[in-house]
């Protein structure tokens, strides 16, 4: 991967629009149930404080706030400034009861002190994150002890037949149709190359143990298209 931190804001600065209706129509609506499914593996309480990071236009604030009830705050944060405004507008108005943040900043360097939030949730942007181990202990550190983290993320199936027909969705069609809907040619070719580039789903779990996580594991998603990772913060440090 050459692309450079400019390079990735770019991309996402110039889909940011679009993103929610290109991401429905290219995996069929399917995304919005992997969300729905991750939220749920949280096992959020009311009044539990979230962390989405990489929240990009929101999707995934809009499922914690109805888990975590009025009084709880969510908190989003995205380095794409484009996505912020996107996903403020759009979580105003659906959202107006609830208590959220959106704010700009570095998934490997939070803002935040530690042991501030019972759960932190990554949605297809682990990827995009150069260094990813300093991101996931960015996470490890901000979780209160006994907090979760839950990693939803594209990865690459494996059963024969239906990796071949998937692999040629994926690296020809998928990124000739977000060209179609979004006249971006780089940022399609861009999430096939992340997706292709990126850990198994067994060197990420690998990855969440190394900084520290406890019960980790993963599960698969739509034939194994998309895979959500989790893992706790041990409650006492040995």
């Amino acid at each position: 991967m050459s692309e450079t931190i400019t390079d990735v804001q770019s991309i996402f600065s110039s889909i940011a629009h679009k993103y929610d209706k290109l991401n429905t129509l290219l995996t069929l609506n399917i995304d919005q149930l992997w969300r729905k499914e991750a939220v749920r593996l949280c096992y959020l309480k009311e009044e539990d404080k979230v962390l989405d990071l990489c929240c990009g236009t929101g999707k995934m604030i809009e499922l914690e706030c109805k888990a975590v009830g009025k009084a709880a705050k969510v908190v989003g944060l995205d380095f794409n400034s484009e996505m912020i405004k996107v996903g403020m507008k759009k979580l105003t108005k659906t959202l107006d009861k609830n208590q959220f943040s959106l704010i700009q900043g570095d998934a490997m360097t939070l803002p935040f002190q530690d042991n501030t939030f019972d759960c932190i949730t990554i949605a297809f942007g682990l990827r995009n994150v150069p260094d990813k181990r300093k991101a996931i202990c960015e996470m490890y550190r901000v979780l209160k002890p006994g907090g979760k983290l839950v990693c939803l993320e594209l990865s690459k199936p494996t059963m024969p037949i239906f990796k071949s027909f998937y692999n040629l969705y994926f690296n020809y069609m998928l990124p000739f149709v977000g060209y179609l809907g979004t006249g971006d040619k780089a940022a399609y070719y861009y999430l096939r190359d992340s997706v292709n580039s990126f850990m198994t789903k067994n060197q990420l779990r690998r990855e969440i143990n190394k900084v520290g996580f406890k019960n980790s594991g993963f599960k698969s998603l739509s034939c194994g298209i998309a895979s959500i990772h989790y893992g706790m913060k041990p409650l006492y440090n040995k």
